[in-house]
């Protein structure tokens, strides 16, 4: 069976106990971050889990367009 090499990082951690490559950053808010999120139709950056809050949709008004007044 082949052996796949550990990535750099593995590596650089095991035999100097630390990983010297910088933390991400949201290009938004400026935080440390481990997850991005984008538009996928305009690949817009529109926040990091850091800076964007999940909501339920039940809870969002403008999930149900049909309940708005027309004009």
């Amino acid at each position: 069976m082949q052996q796949i090499p550990d990535h750099p990082v593995i590596r650089k951690m095991e035999t100097v106990g630390y990983d010297e490559s910088p933390a991400p950053v949201c290009p938004c808010c400026g935080a440390e971050c481990e997850t991005v999120y984008r538009n996928k139709y305009t690949v817009e950056i529109l926040g990091c889990n850091e800076c964007l809050d999940a909501l339920d949709a039940d809870s969002v008004s403008a999930c149900f367009p049909e309940d708005e007044p027309n004009d």
